[in-house]
C-alpha cells in the first residue's frame, strides 16, 4: 500500500543531523518537571510550615466535641444567687464608692500658642 512518494522517500539517503541541533532536540525531548515541584520549590520551609499548621487544625477539629453546648457541661453555669453573693462580697471589700470620684475631669481652657494670640486675648 505504499504510494510512489513513500517509496521515493525510502530510497533517499539519510542526511547527517547538524551538531548544534542535537542539543536543542534532546533538551526539548526531556520530560517536563511536575507542576507541583515548580510551585513548591521556591519556599519549601513555608509550605512545610503551612502543612504543619493545617495538621494541627485538623487534630483540634477531630478532638473537640461536635456539640458546642457539650463543651461547657463540665462546669455548670453560676446561678443568679451565686452571682448576687459575689457582687455583695465585692462591694464589702471595696467599701463605699464616691460617684464624683470617678467622674472624668472637664478639659482645661486651651492656652494661646504664640505671642500674637496672647496679645489678642489680652486686649
Amino acid at each position: 500500500m505504499n504510494s510512489e512518494f513513500e517509496n521515493q522517500l525510502q530510497r533517499q539517503p539519510m542526511r547527517e543531523l547538524p551538531q548544534h541541533w542535537r542539543g536543542k532536540i534532546l533538551a526539548a525531548a526531556q520530560p517536563a518537571p511536575a507542576w507541583w515541584r515548580e510551585w513548591f520549590s521556591p519556599w519549601p520551609k513555608a509550605w512545610a510550615t503551612l502543612g504543619a499548621a493545617w495538621m494541627v487544625i485538623f487534630f483540634f477539629h477531630l478532638t473537640t466535641p461536635n456539640d458546642p453546648h457539650q463543651a461547657g457541661k463540665s462546669y455548670p453555669p453560676p446561678s443568679f444567687a451565686v452571682l448576687q453573693q459575689q457582687t455583695l462580697m465585692m462591694a464589702q471589700l471595696l467599701g463605699p464608692i464616691d460617684p464624683d470620684e470617678h467622674r472624668p475631669a472637664l478639659p482645661a481652657e486651651p492656652k494661646p500658642r504664640s505671642e500674637k494670640s496672647r496679645k489678642e486675648l489680652m486686649g
